[in-house]
């Protein structure tokens, strides 16, 4: 090599700080460049030395410009190291920059020492105090034998597969390095002779994007686990309680997962680790609407954006994140187009990034019902669709996706396609079960079969609100411990709605002034949506409206129910009353005139009237033209 190229590379590398050489040494060292993703420094470098260094935009890849420049680089690099490497990067350790000085240390070869300082910055949680990116392209430097043979990096690995929202890739990892068994989460946690501590918590913290159904058992081996950690182990112990409070969720459980967020949230802000105090607020948000308190939610969201705020890295995944609680938030509040239009621009990166669960179902039920109010059912069930291709859908995942599905139809008066599609999901709670059942409705204890039997209820509700049964079956599922205040809220209104069907007017005025009361307090109105048909019917009722309109607060909910996709009504049945678009959907569904008619406690000469006067608005002439121009017009579905 040329002594002259190498002394001037000697005099470029005493003008960059320790940071700038570490990266030089990472680029040195490699011979078809690395991938840095978006670090500052490297970027830095190539604008300071663009004749030396240059960064390939379609590979992502920084690099020397010729491998002459590379070699006299790196000889420069190892004139200069002597026995002062290790005192530099301990420096750099020292003062803070961990990333730059675990590089350094690979540089010169002194893998003991970088793969010390990985674990002490974490281990499995690296990447929540450092990046994804960084994380990655640490592991990446060390020798392939050791990236397939040490614990530490097979784990670190399976964390940035999860990270990446492929948790195919994760258990593929972790198959391959401990065996088949270690998918096993109880045989896992339940034998710490044969799995280490470290990786038992990972087997956990896995469990949470698998979607698996933790029982008593693993949860029991949880406290366990936590018997073994040092009380100033923050990380350790706040995944533990973030785990639980998955749990919780799970369960519905919402005291508890209170009080788990707490305690995970006591830890993560202790070990000083911002992105997982992020994540346990975006928990507290999503609880906190499951309860259906709008001003927690507010609040938990507040608190989720300051935490990220306080990210030193690059997570454009969790910014999309916090712009669907933010979207969810304002959907609340009124908003549909800010969380439609979120989906469309967002929801590739969105859904195909990190996900687990809980923000799963969040983004299923917001979503489909601010795309059906706002674009109908067809968009809706696109929506929901898309998600079916998910590689780690689960059984659990694709019921919650069914069910939506179920919900927008039954809300879109499509009762006959939502009861088919009810009746293909594999229950023991069926048509037959819920038709015949009282007190079981009380005593349900899994979240499945609860949603299940609320889907057929709310059917046997529409076609035979006469039955005397049917009020008796849903006083005895409010009083089930188990369901959530959003449901116990449509329960009281699906009563008033039987007692008014029954004659009982103070009964369905008593109820009803309960639902807005509870509105009210809450907050949120969103569950109340779907139930539009029953609401308008005791609206329009003025021996109750006049009743409940006397409540403080209630003009104010109704205005804000009403408010809800008006701009979508608006444009979509320009100059059809109320009455009219109720028969045009009927039509549209096939019904006969004597079915509308019997619906809509009609006779046939009055609908046959209404047909008329939608024909003459929308320029048609006969049934099928207006059913073809309605659903051109996305005015039905």
């Amino acid at each position: 090599m040329d002594s002259t190229a190498r002394d001037v590379a000697q005099d470029l590398i005493l003008q960059l700080d320790e940071e700038e050489r570490a990266v030089l040494s990472v680029l040195a060292a490699a011979s078809d460049g690395a991938c840095l993703g978006n670090n500052s420094t490297a970027l830095g470098l190539v604008e300071k030395l663009p004749a030396c260094l240059c960064l390939q935009r379609e590979t992502g890849r920084f690099r020397f410009r010729t491998d002459q420049l590379r070699k006299a680089v790196g000889a420069a690099l190892a004139g200069s190291k002597g026995d002062n490497e290790r005192e530099r990067a301990l420096s750099l350790y020292a003062d803070g920059k961990a990333v730059a000085a675990i590089e350094l240390a690979q540089a010169s070869g002194d893998y003991a020492q970088a793969l010390e300082w990985f674990r002490e910055q974490g281990n499995q949680f690296f990447m929540h105090l450092h990046g994804l990116d960084a994380c990655f392209r640490i592991i990446s430097n060390f020798p392939r034998e050791m990236q397939e043979s040490n614990a530490s990096l097979v784990v670190g690995l399976a964390m940035h597969a999860l990270k990446s929202g492929s948790i195919n890739r994760a258990r593929h990892i972790i198959k391959e390095h401990y065996g088949a068994e270690a998918l096993d989460l109880e045989r896992v946690v339940s034998n710490p002779e044969l799995y280490s501590r470290d990786f038992r918590m990972f087997r956990l913290v896995m469990s949470i994007y698998e979607d698996y159904a933790i029982g008593n058992t693993v949860r029991d081996h949880m406290f366990e686990l936590l018997g073994e950690l040092d009380l100033d182990d923050h990380l350790n112990r706040g995944g533990i309680y973030n785990t639980m409070l998955e749990v919780c969720i799970q369960r519905q459980q919402m005291d508890a997962a209170e009080e788990m967020a707490n305690r995970a949230c006591h830890h993560y802000q202790a070990a000083n680790v911002h992105l997982l105090v992020f994540y346990i607020e975006l928990h507290r948000a999503v609880f906190s609407l499951v309860r259906g308190v709008l001003p927690e939610v507010e609040r938990a969201v507040a608190a989720a954006g300051e935490s990220l705020s306080k990210v030193t890295f690059d997570s454009p995944t969790d910014h999309r994140l916090l712009g669907l609680l933010k979207a969810v938030l304002a959907y609340e509040k009124g908003d549909a187009e800010q969380l439609v239009r979120y989906l469309n621009e967002e929801f590739d990166k969105f859904a195909y990034g990190e996900l687990w669960p809980t923000i799963t179902e969040l983004a299923l039920y917001y979503g489909s019902l601010a795309i059906s109010g706002e674009l109908g059912v067809a968009a809706a069930r696109a929506f929901l669709d898309k998600w079916r291709i998910q590689e780690w859908r689960s059984r659990r995942f694709n019921f919650v996706i069914t069910i939506r599905q179920v919900d927008i139809l039954q809300n879109h008066n499509r009762w006959q396609e939502a009861a088919d599609l009810l009746t293909s999901v594999q229950s023991r709670i069926n048509l037959t079960w819920v038709e015949s059942a009282e007190e079981a409705l009380g005593l349900l204890d899994d979240t499945r079969e609860t949603a299940i039997a609320f889907a057929w209820m709310r059917h046997l509700i529409r076609h035979a609100p006469n039955n005397p049964m049917r009020l008796r079956q849903v006083e005895h599922f409010q009083g089930n411990p188990h369901i959530n205040d959003r449901q116990r809220s449509t329960l009281t209104l699906w009563v008033a709605y039987l007692a008014r069907s029954q004659r009982d007017l103070t009964r369905a005025r008593v109820q009803f002034t309960k639902v807005l009361e509870s509105a009210a307090r809450m907050g949120v109105l969103t569950h109340l949506i779907g139930e539009k048909s029953i609401l308008d019917k005791l609206i329009e009722d003025k021996r109750i409206s006049q009743f409940v309109r006397a409540t403080p607060g209630a003009v104010d909910i109704l205005r804000r129910l009403d408010s809800f996709h008006a701009g979508a009504r608006q444009r979509s049945v320009p100059g059809l009353t109320r009455q009219e678009l109720r028969v045009l959907m009927l039509v549209s569904e096939g019904a006969s005139n004597k079915f509308v008619a019997r619906q809509l406690r009609l006779s046939e000469v009055t609908v046959k009237f209404h047909l008329g006067n939608i024909y003459r608005k929308m320029g048609c002439t006969k049934r099928a033209e207006a059913i073809a121009a309605a659903r051109a017009l996305n005015w039905v579905a």
